[in-house]
């Protein structure tokens, strides 16, 4: 057992955090120097994150809540299965944290990945392209995540369609359309391109040739107000409005990804 995890363990002993002399034994030395952004916290993860932490340059109040978030989780982990986290998913999402330092959400995503890290039960679940993927997640996306990491079946979704009465040609108008985030979007209008780009990363898939067996479960899309306003603009004769009806839902990729971080 290396010395890192022999100080986890006492750590975990003494909950107070305050072990000075296993810190002076067992530390290596260059890990002493943990820096005054995460001299707030415990040592034992101040040490881990310190190890990482010259890889940023900016965003050190962001390192500290992220930080401060990972201690308060990590306690609820068994000392047994307490592990160091492996750099390849440390440094990188150390790293990008002074990109978010404006985002409670993003913060929360990294906190709960490298905590994840830190479990032995959840650790080889973590794959190395989650932190690439929240780095290319908007705060809302990480709020639509939350909201369906709970749903177990698949979910409605609609394309508005212009269609040419004669010909059968159409052309969309709206695609991708799902009124699910409207509660906990800071913009839901951007509804379409939050699902494109989760389809995009893989967390979910788009199923164009695919519906729900209920077919009530697409009302309260076809009625909602982005696409009633839509349907009320006239139309040149020869055509009207269509909905095509589909669904997605979520991938294994993106449900390990809800697992390590997200819940």
């Amino acid at each position: 057992m290396s010395d890192e995890n022999t100080l986890v363990g006492k750590v975990i002993d003494e909950s107070s955090g305050v072990l000075e002399k296993a810190y002076d034994d067992l530390v290596h030395p260059t890990a002493k120097s943990a820096g005054n952004t995460i001299s707030l916290i415990p040592r034992t993860i101040g040490v881990w994150l310190s190890k990482w932490e010259k890889w940023v340059i900016n965003g050190e109040e962001s390192i500290r809540l992220t930080a401060q978030a990972v201690q308060e989780k990590v306690s609820n982990i068994p000392q047994e299965k307490l592990t160091e986290p492996e750099p390849y998913v440390a440094i990188p999402a150390v790293q990008q944290l002074s990109y978010c330092y404006d985002s409670n959400e993003l913060r929360e995503l990294y906190a709960n990945l490298l905590v994840s890290s830190m479990n032995s039960d959840k650790k080889k679940e973590v794959h190395p392209a989650f932190v690439d993927i929240i780095k290319q997640l908007a705060p809302d996306e990480a709020r639509l995540l939350k909201l369906i990491s709970g749903k177990i079946s698949d979910l409605p979704l609609i394309d508005l369609r212009i269609t040419n009465k004669s010909t059968r040609g159409y052309f969309d108008v709206i695609r991708n359309f799902t009124s699910i985030g409207d509660e906990v979007c800071e913009s839901p209008s951007n509804i379409c391109a939050y699902i494109e780009n989760l389809d995009r990363l893989k967390l979910i898939c788009i199923m164009e040739d695919s519906r729900l067996s209920n077919e009530t479960q697409y009302a309260p899309l076809e009625n909602a107000p982005t696409i009633l306003s839509y349907r009320s603009t006239p139309l040149a004769e020869g055509r009207s409005y269509t909905i095509h009806k589909k669904l997605f839902f979520i991938t294994d990729f993106g449900k390990a990804f809800i697992k390590t971080c997200v819940i």
